[in-house]
């Protein structure tokens, strides 16, 4: 009896250990990734993530490999299963409107919905894998990848203007094409691989006919994003010849010129997008993603290095909400544009009440502190709205300790104006008027 009383206490250790050392590393990971600005959701898989659509804050959709298709209808607090009615690894997805989408993927597969992805219909293409697409509408839009052979002249690039129910095939000379991104009916561009080398071409055509750019001996192109007819980037995840270095490329005049004003030793661009000018994300290798404020000559990273993670898609709703996944189905989703909003607890007493404080300074330019007391262990929610009451900023979204916090608000970004913060918890709610003059 003694025995097997010492062989079961051994068991309760031994399984208790392994209990707590689970959750010591899950709220580490859940910490760096708090304390980047970024939060990771969960995916509900462990298959890779190849892309990842949002039509706005609140649905989205995260394709991957083996056919797995998630949509979320609450901004990724909850991410359901779907069915694509394939196996195929799904590689690139849009959705121009709400309930019209199209997904591209391996072994000429095409999919579109036009139900918000309840059903998909499933269209063959005589092609190897499908990479790309840029839709500027339900109607009208692009797809690319691998042709059916290595000739130049083997079209690469399907067209329709008619949501799916035909399409136009257009030659260019290139093996394989990485990316492409169309601006409107007639003017795209694209990257590709050569068989020496990539290079980026453009589109005055609708695709038609094709004008190299840039060529490169030496960088692998795989991504590009335009943000108007005149200012675009394209990411360079890694060199053949120089492997320890990345380049991200830029135009300001629709790719007449293209150079490069920032190399790095991280691999961050296999996906690039930009929400206006200046700021912009780039995903990439080693669990990075990189943020410029000033249109990319120079990015920081957002994410501490993951080793063995690489993101593959990142997509924004606006300059704040956005969304990352990759391999093993990660999900991050940042509120602030993936910048950290601190705050601290500034007293260790114990408040009589709940409390929100009046920002200081008030007005400012560009940030703000706020502060509010929490009597006991709560759950606390701070967001900051526009004067139409949309929700703009979420500065705290945790449980947190009884005490006095102090948090920093950020206005680099927004817009002069009114805006409203709002306190939040299960017992108590409260909402002050704050006022950024620039």
């Amino acid at each position: 009896m003694k025995i097997e009383f010492m062989n079961n206490h051994s068991t309760f250790i031994y399984n208790l250990k392994n209990i707590l050392l689970s959750i010591f590393i899950l709220l580490i990971s859940n910490y760096c990734f708090s304390q980047s600005g970024w939060i990771q959701q969960n995916s509900g898989t462990n298959v890779n993530l190849n892309s990842v659509q949002f039509f706005d804050s609140e649905i989205g959709y995260c394709a991957g490999d083996s056919g797995i298709l998630l949509r979320t209808t609450n901004s990724g607090v909850n991410w359901v299963s779907i069915s694509s009615g394939t196996s195929q690894n799904l590689q690139a997805m849009t959705f121009p409107t709400q309930y019209s989408g199209y997904i591209v993927g391996d072994s000429g597969l095409v999919l579109k919905t036009s139900d918000g992805g309840n059903n998909w219909t499933n269209i063959s293409f005589q092609s190897k894998n499908l990479y790309c697409l840029s839709f500027l509408n339900e109607s009208t839009g692009y797809i690319g990848g691998l042709g059916i052979s290595s000739f130049s002249e083997i079209p690469k690039i399907f067209k329709t203007t008619n949501g799916g129910f035909s399409w136009d095939s257009m030659v260019v000379n290139v093996a394989e094409i990485n990316s492409m991104y169309f601006i409107n009916e007639t003017i795209g561009w694209i990257t590709g691989e050569l068989l020496s080398g990539d290079a980026i071409h453009k589109s005055s055509s609708g695709g038609f006919n094709w004008e190299q750019q840039y060529f490169s001996l030496y960088d692998n192109l795989k991504s590009i994003f335009f943000i108007d007819s005149l200012n675009g980037w394209v990411g360079s995840p890694k060199s053949s010849i120089f492997p320890n270095f990345t380049t991200i490329y830029k135009t300001t005049n629709a790719g007449v010129n293209w150079y490069d004003p920032y190399r790095s030793t991280s691999n961050i661009s296999y996906s690039i997008y930009f929400a206006n000018l200046n700021k912009g994300w780039a995903a990439g290798d080693y669990g990075l993603i990189h943020f410029t404020s000033n249109g990319g000559l120079n990015w920081i990273a957002q994410t501490p290095p993951t080793a063995n993670r690489i993101y593959r898609s990142i997509n924004f709703t606006d300059s704040l909400n956005g969304w990352c996944v990759g391999n093993n189905g990660v999900i991050l989703k940042t509120t602030t544009g993936g910048v950290l909003t601190n705050f601290t607890n500034i007293s260790s007493e114990i408040p009589e009440k709940f409390s929100l404080s009046q920002n200081y300074p008030n007005p400012f330019n560009p940030n703000t502190f706020i502060n509010y007391q929490l009597p006991m262990f709560n759950f606390i929610s701070l967001k900051v709205y526009d004067v139409l009451g949309n929700e703009v900023a979420t500065i705290v979204n945790e449980n947190q300790n009884a005490g006095t916090y102090s948090v920093e608000f950020k206005g680099n970004g927004f817009s002069s104006g009114v805006y409203y913060y709002k306190l939040e918890t299960a017992d108590f709610t409260e909402v002050k008027r704050m006022m950024l003059v620039k």
